[in-house]
């Protein structure tokens, strides 16, 4: 159940039959809908008063009618009237603002048992490594959670070192996700204990978190071996910059569960540059879907690319270029050169996606596509932003009609109409 605060501070009514009606308001909603067990709350922006609003009071008794709750951000005020004690048994608790360190410390801790789903948002200010001791300084435990989710505010500072030997909280864990660089320093209590139940993660790599992982020698040829969706964006700060520079990251983008069905590397640092993407991603021999969405191959290094991947079914990535030819070979030639030395490969190939950033070459795409269409036997989609499909339709369409391609004419029309990403 979701519930959207709309209403002006101003117009929020302060009497004493208004907050009377607050319980009124929750009965009835627990009339309507006795089995509700997810609450979101979004929107609240209350006065911040605890002696005058009662909206502040409506929605701590709303966020209570379930065992999965959301907080959005926005909501304010909410912490004057929110009775933690009462947060029992949790399973889901996705938390982003509205509460104060205690608070969320105590929703945490309390919860710890039951949790199976656990977003947190790290602020300046908040300890959290008290989600990992408890005030004795014994270490917390999360028997049942499946699904971690850590983000991190944008002025969080840099946090002190810390070592959390021996402590493994998270030993079922199935999904992580961190959007905070390093968030427990150097240690890697995030990733002990739960080798064998990880299946999908998702990080912001910097070079310091690569050096941490590779010298704790987190990921090993055998361990995480169920790990299936492996998604990394590399940091802002180094997204410019070559590769080359950076060891570490090459390292580990090769290192981490080679054997992934599905691989996000997001913020590529080499921009347009294919030559370092070959050699690396063609050793993934089971991937099945590949997202690199700031890449720009031609599209003979993309036809060399999923050659080497036999598996792979959808790319994600701009659009491919014709230029540069390869030696040898005039424009005139490139049906027969893409027949005699490509056709059939990446047999199980269908789809490209452009995804839906601005992409000027689009235009002069449709050449590549097509080649591309005679290699992969079972390419049959480009799936394209809703606004550029018909930009892109038009040109496959003027591409399909040269001469050049009358006799597979059939076999090339099955690109069209397609569009839907």
């Amino acid at each position: 159940m979701h519930f959207f605060d709309a209403v002006d501070d101003k117009e929020i009514d302060a009497s004493p039959d208004a907050k009377a009606n607050v319980g009124a308001v929750v009965q009835r909603i627990r009339q309507m809908a006795p089995k509700v067990d997810f609450v979101k709350l979004s929107g609240f922006h209350g006065l911040q008063h605890q002696s005058t609003n009662h909206a502040d009071e409506l929605t701590a008794q709303l966020v209570q009618l379930g065992h999965r709750i959301e907080l959005e951000s926005g909501i304010t005020g909410i912490h004057y009237y929110l009775k933690v004690d009462d947060f029992r048994d949790l399973t889901y608790l996705d938390c982003h603002s509205g509460l104060d360190g205690e608070q969320i410390t105590q929703l945490v801790r309390q919860n710890a048992p039951t949790l199976q789903y656990l977003s947190i948002l790290l602020k300046d200010g908040f300890d959290y490594s008290v989600i990992i001791k408890d005030d004795d300084g014994s270490y917390l435990e999360y028997p049942r959670l499946r699904t971690l989710v850590v983000k991190v505010d944008h002025n969080l500072r840099a946090r002190p070192k810390r070592d959390f030997a021996g402590a493994a909280p998270f030993p079922i864990l199935w999904r992580l996700v961190c959007s905070a660089v390093c968030p427990f320093g150097d240690d890697m209590i995030l990733f002990r204990g739960n080798a064998a139940s990880l299946e999908y993660l998702k990080l912001i790599l910097t070079r310091e978190l690569a050096t941490t992982l590779i010298r704790h020698n987190v990921f090993t040829p055998t361990s995480y071996s169920k790990l299936h969706h492996v998604s990394l964006r590399l940091d802002i700060n180094m997204a410019l910059d070559n590769p080359a520079d950076y060891p570490e990251i090459m390292q580990l983008i090769e290192g981490v569960a080679p054997d992934a069905a599905v691989r996000e590397i997001l913020s590529l640092p080499f921009g347009l540059l294919s030559t370092p993407v070959l050699p690396l991603f063609g050793k993934f021999a089971n991937i099945q879907v590949l997202v690199l969405p700031g890449l720009r191959l031609s599209v003979w290094d993309a036809m060399t690319l999923f050659n080497s991947l036999p598996l792979l079914s959808d790319f994600h990535a701009l659009s491919p270029t014709l230029d540069p030819l390869p030696e040898g070979v005039t424009k005139r030639k490139l049906v027969a050169h893409v027949l005699s030395s490509y056709s059939p490969m990446a047999l199980r190939f269908r789809c490209w996606h452009l995804g839906t950033r601005q992409d000027e070459l689009l235009k002069v795409s449709a050449t590549p596509f097509v080649l591309l269409a005679l290699a992969c036997p079972n390419f049959d989609f480009v799936a394209v932003d809703p606004k550029r499909r018909d930009m892109l339709t038009r040109a496959l369409e003027k591409t399909i009609g040269v001469a050049t391609y009358k006799r597979y004419v059939p076999r090339l029309r099955r690109l069209l109409p397609h569009g839907l990403e």
